[in-house]
């Protein structure tokens, strides 16, 4: 809707309407009765190992059911109909993509819907669902949002991938309203340094209670707060954060500049894994939502394989994410919640560069530790032994010493014979989908 011509093209308040029309529909659609019930359903495995073991493992069999008796790729394995989950083969994402069809339940009735995977490590992968997966996965997400201290009726602010206001837009307000759902949504394509500070002003102004972001975007606005010594000026319940990796250090910094706890979110529209950090900085993973196994794959990490629940129109067994996470020593969490703990989740792999030595780094949070007035970036390789680092900075704080520090830290991870070189840029390249990928390794 927000790149169509009659959108674009209104004015403002007609936008707010539209928006806020579009939000109706969605909420009709997807958080209805049928949410609701469902929402109390997964409300009780929380605390409760038994119920949740119970739940979880009645819906891993429906799952292996339901592909070995309706999808075209699991039936041509011939399985024995009572066959458990490792007599099932591993698959990936090509796999998917090279044999689309076979991968659909024949048995499928009403509306299919298509989805496509943000595509930040390649082509996007077309994923499809039915009307009660969605409405699932919506229980799921309000649960999370529970968790964060959200009640229905809170003011929010949104900034995702929405292109709320056109690119080309220069000046004025880059948010919109959705009257209906409380919200103010904000565009993370505009968060050049010169604007930082009306997102602020925006959000307090509005009485924002509750903030949901990319990573990435409340990020920014965290970084301009450290670089002019400022704090959030208003009270926030809390930040929830998904759809891009979070480091330990700038959740920290987020939480010390907004005054509250972030809430992380782990999730792929493959539907097959779902991991959310609690009030106490936990990462819970998700065992009501799908079966993950954790597969060893060295130096502490471990691979997540998921199979999903919730997608009866396109079950996947066994799906290989390509994501990592390390394992946690604690067995129980001060929340009280069962869910397994995991330490933290690992950057997503395609997110890398290459070494001097021609390995694959994947960890790069900790090159712009300790550089002062850097608001973003983002790192790029287009040549084996040469790094280019654009940079959102403060002009007044970051100087020639600073971007010393910075290629001097950046040559420390990936090696002292790499030639680095840094770019001031207004803001940092996204994904269609808005999002920001942490680097871009054409190699």
């Amino acid at each position: 809707m927000f790149t169509s011509f009659p959108y674009n093209h209104s004015p403002v308040f007609i936008q707010n309407l539209l928006i806020s029309l579009r939000s109706i529909i969605r909420k009709t659609l997807r958080e209805n009765n049928v949410q609701l019930k469902f929402l109390n359903e997964i409300q009780k495995n929380e605390f409760d190992i038994s119920r949740l073991i119970s739940f979880s493992n009645n819906r891993l069999n429906y799952t292996l059911a339901q592909a070995n008796n309706n999808v075209p790729f699991y039936k041509h394995l011939n399985l024995d109909s009572r066959s458990k989950l490792h007599s099932f083969p591993f698959i990936n994402k090509f796999d998917i993509r090279d044999r689309m069809e076979d991968f659909l339940a024949d048995n499928h009735k009403g509306i299919a819907i298509s989805g496509a995977t943000s595509g930040t490590t390649g082509a996007p992968l077309i994923i499809k669902q039915n009307m009660e997966s969605v409405i699932r996965e919506q229980a799921f997400v309000a649960r999370h949002l529970k968790w964060a201290g959200f009640v229905q009726g809170d003011k929010r602010a949104w900034i995702r991938g929405d292109m709320i206001v056109p690119l080309e837009q220069k000046n004025g307000a880059f948010w919109r309203y959705s009257w209906f759902e409380n919200m103010i949504m904000l565009s993370s394509f505009h968060m050049s340094p010169n604007n930082l500070q009306s997102y602020i002003d925006a959000m307090v102004e509005y009485g924002v209670q509750v903030i949901q972001a990319y990573p990435s975007s409340i990020l920014t606005l965290a970084k301009h707060l450290e670089t002019n010594d400022l704090y959030y000026p208003s009270d926030l319940k809390s930040i929830v954060t998904s759809s891009e990796s979070l480091s330990l250090e700038d959740k920290q910094l987020i939480e010390r500049r907004f005054g509250c706890t972030v809430y992380d979110w782990y999730g792929l529209f493959e539907r097959v894994a779902a991991i959310g950090s609690c009030e106490h900085g936990r990462y819970h993973i998700l065992t009501d939502y799908s079966h993950v196994e954790l597969e060893d794959v060295g130096d502490g990490r471990h691979e997540i394989i998921g199979t999903n629940f919730n997608n009866e129109l396109q079950p996947l067994i066994r799906y290989r994410t390509g994501d990592h996470v390390y394992l946690s020593d604690e067995t129980s969490c001060p929340c009280g919640r069962v869910f397994p703990i995991i330490d933290r989740i690992d950057g997503r792999i395609g997110d890398y560069l290459i070494g001097e030595d021609g390995q694959k780094v994947h960890i790069l949070n900790h090159i712009p530790k300790g550089v002062k007035g850097l608001i973003a970036t983002q790192f790029k390789q287009d040549h084996p032994n040469q790094i280019e680092v654009q940079a959102v900075v403060n002009a007044q704080v970051f100087d020639k010493q600073q971007e010393r520090i910075l290629i001097d830290n950046t040559k420390a991870r990936l090696g002292r014979s790499m030639d680095v070189f840094i770019t001031i840029v207004d803001k940092i390249q996204k994904t269609k989908n808005g999002k920001t990928r942490q680097a871009i390794c054409t190699l």
